[in-house]
């Protein structure tokens, strides 16, 4: 062995490598590794599905070469037996089963048909079986043809089964509406229902968004005494859940978690969540909150918002904030899009505004003693819009002074009052809170302040700060947007003024499209594309002496 390595270390390094790589290859051959191994297996695997996957399709293809030519075989029989003489039921009874093994349903039909034009008359068994096979092939046309020989043979329908068929068919396709109707005149003439037609039709109309006409077809079945299988209820709750249909997702929930103790999946508690956070039903989201946690269900951001919803809702104040306490806790609502339906909640009838607004900020400061997280400058910026948005502007400067004594204000604090004022076109309010955002809180306008102040200016008679207020944007490196120049340009387009052009020029300089009628509008004085205008006037020959209706 020490031979073989003086041996090796005295040959030169490329006849080294050499040998080192005829060493390994050797030894890949004898020892083949895990790992080639593996890929070997992986190979022949792939090998194998590929070759599977070939065989099944030959397969399949030639069964269904197979089934057509006896399908044709069968058809030459058939039309043979209807030229004889003198066909026998026993003939007619072969063909029909033989259909019915080929799963024609549409044939089937047909012999049914020709036996009673060749004066047999067809078996309640036989007539069943091919009013069940016509179900299953979600053949609408073959069950209305099995019904017809039905009734021709004297054979009640009053058992309900040929309605459960034809429910179950449509249902089955798709038709949400032809189904519903059947089961309606079946239930007016007082038939029977089968469950599977039950759960099939509760299933489509949920699917179509009927929610509730399905949980009327529910508490049908109920009253029936069928007692529906749990998927039925999960497709009604996943149903109610996309059209957030609250009657019906709560019918269904009580009794999947109440009745079946099911486990429910987490996209249906969130669909649930925002049902419940539509609907202002706090005690259902708290009751979806619980059983997430009993699930083992982590809270994220998107569980916890809808609660709070539904208690903004509800007009539980203390309950909301303390659930927002407890979601900030968690690191969730630091985003003021967290807090809209407190901002909607708060946006009511100006009459009423500001007595809502210092009672629900009176609540949010007793819930801060016990949960300072509620109380910050977000939460006071939402109370603020929701005041101000009703119309209360002068109210909402005033809660800006006083309500912030212990919270810095931002600029939304101060965003939130301009919001107010632009629908109520008051400059005063708007230039007070736009002098305490500079000089009293040193901070930076926004583009949104900018073109807020822009939009509060352009309805005034005087409306020259606007273009003052559109100068100070562009020097602070804001490119007003489209919608900006297009009100700078209908407002002096109004009055004919000259800087309505120049704004249009502006708008395509800075890569905005100018719409046709935009154009239009300003080379009408301010009338749109189509205003007719009146004809000529031609004045009486006594006008020009006329002064105040009274002649000179």
């Amino acid at each position: 062995m020490f031979l073989g390595c003086r041996r090796l270390s005295s040959v030169g390094p490329r006849v080294l490598r050499q040998y080192t790589d005829i060493a390994a290859q050797v030894w890949q051959i004898v020892h083949p590794s895990e790992y080639s191994q593996i890929e070997q297996t992986k190979d022949i695997a792939q090998q194998a599905r590929v070759q599977g996957e070939a065989i099944g399709e030959r397969l399949r293809a030639d069964h269904k070469q197979r089934h057509q030519r006896a399908v044709l075989q069968l058809d030459e029989v058939f039309k043979g037996l209807r030229s004889s003489t003198a066909p026998s039921a026993s003939d007619f009874s072969a063909v029909l089963e033989g259909y019915q093994t080929l799963e024609s349903a549409g044939q089937c039909v047909h012999v049914l048909q020709a036996m009673r034009i060749a004066g047999h008359r067809a078996t309640a068994a036989q007539l069943g079986t091919a009013l069940s096979l016509a179900s299953s092939s979600h053949s609408t046309a073959a069950i209305v043809g099995v019904g017809e020989e039905m009734r021709a043979c004297g054979v009640a329908l009053d058992d309900g089964s040929y309605d459960s068929h034809m429910i179950a068919s449509l249902a089955a396709r798709g038709a949400a509406e032809h189904a519903y109707s059947v089961y309606v005149e079946a239930r007016q003439r007082h038939r029977a229902i089968s469950r599977a037609a039950y759960s099939q039709l509760v299933t489509v109309l949920a699917d179509a968004g009927e929610c509730d006409l399905a949980a009327e077809v529910l508490r049908d079945a109920s009253a029936a005494s069928v007692a529906l299988a749990e998927p039925t209820y999960r497709a009604l709750l996943r149903g109610a859940g996309r059209a957030m249909h609250y009657a019906a997702y709560t019918e269904a929930y009580s009794h999947l978690t109440a009745v079946v103790g099911a486990q429910l999946t987490e996209t249906d508690y969130c669909a649930g969540l925002a049902v419940a956070a539509r609907a202002k039903d706090a005690a259902l989201a708290a009751a979806i909150v619980r059983r997430m946690r009993g699930a083992g269900y982590p809270l994220a951001e998107y569980h916890m918002e809808p609660m709070f919803d539904a208690l903004v809702g509800a007009k539980r104040w203390p309950a909301a904030f303390r659930a927002l306490a407890a979601m900030r806790d968690a690191g969730f609502a630091t985003a003021p899009a967290s807090l809209r339906s407190l901002t909607r909640a708060l946006t009511v009838d100006h009459q009423q505004a500001e007595q809502l607004a210092d009672s629900v900020y009176a609540d949010l400061v007793s819930v801060a003693r016990t949960a300072p997280r509620a109380l910050d400058t977000t939460t006071l910026n939402a109370l603020l819009l929701g005041l101000s948005l009703s119309g209360c502007v002068e109210a909402a400067a005033e809660r800006l002074r006083r309500w912030y004594a212990e919270f810095p204000r931002d600029i939304d604090s101060h965003t939130a009052v301009l919001r107010g004022c632009v629908p109520r076109k008051n400059m005063t309010v708007a230039e007070q809170c736009l002098a305490l955002c500079i000089d009293g809180d040193r901070l930076e306008p926004t583009k949104t302040v900018y073109e807020l102040m822009i939009d509060v200016a352009l309805p005034q008679f005087n409306y020259e700060d606007a273009f003052v207020y559109l100068d100070a944007m562009k020097v602070h490196g804001f490119a007003p947007d489209w919608r900006t120049y297009a009100r700078i340009v209908k407002r002096c387009a109004v009055v004919r003024d000259p800087r309505a052009s120049i704004a249009l020029a502006e708008m395509r300089s800075a890569g905005h499209v100018v719409p046709p009628a935009l154009t239009d509008f300003v080379k009408n004085a301010g009338r749109s594309a189509r205003h007719s205008p009146k004809p000529d006037h031609k004045p009486d020959d006594d006008e020009d002496d006329l002064y105040f209706g009274f002649k000179l």
